[in-house]
């Protein structure tokens, strides 16, 4: 089975090219259980997974993290399945349990979702074979308005620029890396909303596969009907792609927000193609700027509050297990 992998920053469209890319009928991309990201960085605590302790405690920290994800998959696992897997690594565990997804969909190819995919990409492309990335980016305006509006992400303007900036700064050289092998393509939000098929005509062209009309309507999907109900944050996936829904910053943020994103996403913006609304703060008028909207950063919104119990039980639990793992 293939796997193919986004990259992305949150609050960029990541779960609509998902799903987009799922309704075809050779891809599978359910919801990430972000194992990849999560894993990856601790191997090493683990030791040698030849060592059937080592082994045991790898399998029922992964499994878990798996079952306390908040997306809904067809298939489940148990710890024994897992422990039967032969080759012993955590490529070898994300590939089964993808595979298994997969092939209850009666498909062939998996498209896998991640954070921080840049860092992930040496060890994707050693253990992944033939691997391709789709790299979805969105204008750093409107992905910081939709951070300060999502009632789960920590943080607002001066988080999100950070983020945005960082993620496209290390895979822009990752791209820079790679374009010439036909093993990335960047795909821009406006582009995918504005211009759906188009988009997807070119993103089934980069995976060589056909276009499905289907892709259009991903929204009616089983799935995507299912995990729309899920969390706020998917409330859309059951919808048709929503046209016209980029600059919606120009009326939502305040001049010195931009002016503030301007400033730190500036190169990126550039190289990206993002034209900017005012002229460079100076680095004073930044600093000074950037003193203000630090204390106004939000660590928890009161649209969290709002969230139903069960779900907020649920992130908390995975938000314990995933720190007592980065410190195993």
């Amino acid at each position: 089975m293939r796997c193919d992998f986004l990259i992305s920053s949150e609050r960029s469209g990541s779960n609509l090219i998902t799903k987009i890319i799922d309704a075809h009928s050779q891809y599978c991309g359910p919801t990430s259980p972000h194992l990849l990201r999560i894993f990856y960085p601790v191997m090493s605590k683990y030791g040698n997974l030849q060592e059937d302790a080592n082994w045991n405690r790898f399998i029922s920290d992964i499994l878990e993290m798996f079952n306390l994800k908040i997306g809904v998959w067809e298939v489940n696992f148990n710890k024994t399945e897992l422990l039967n897997i032969t080759n012993r690594s955590l490529a070898s565990v994300v590939k089964y349990i993808y595979n298994k997804e997969a092939k209850h969909h009666l498909k062939t190819h998996a498209f896998i979702k991640e954070v921080n995919t840049f860092n992930l990409a040496p060890y994707i492309n050693e253990n992944f074979e033939n691997a391709k990335y789709i790299w979805l980016v969105r204008d750093p305006r409107d992905m910081a308005l939709s951070w300060v509006n999502s009632p789960i992400h920590r943080g607002d303007v001066v988080r999100a620029a950070n983020i945005w900036k960082k993620n496209q700064e290390h895979t822009i050289s990752l791209f820079k890396q790679l374009t010439k092998t036909n093993k990335i393509i960047l795909v821009k939000y406006e582009a995918l909303t504005e211009d759906q098929e188009q988009s997807i005509l070119n993103i089934c062209d980069f995976l060589s596969i056909n276009f499905e009309a289907e892709m259009l309507s991903f929204h009616k999907n089983n799935m995507s009907v299912k995990n729309a109900s899920k969390t706020d944050n998917w409330k859309n996936l059951n919808k048709a792609i929503l046209k016209n829904n980029s600059k919606k910053y120009k009326a939502k943020l305040t001049k010195e927000q931009i002016q503030y994103i301007e400033f730190v996403c500036n190169e990126e913006m550039s190289f990206l193609g993002y034209e900017k609304d005012f002229e460079l703060l100076s680095e004073k008028a930044f600093n000074s700027l950037h003193d203000v909207f630090v204390k106004q950063e939000r660590h928890e919104k009161p649209a969290y509050n709002l969230i139903p119990e069960e779900e907020k039980l649920k992130r908390e639990a995975w938000y314990s297990k995933y720190l007592e793992i980065q410190n195993v």
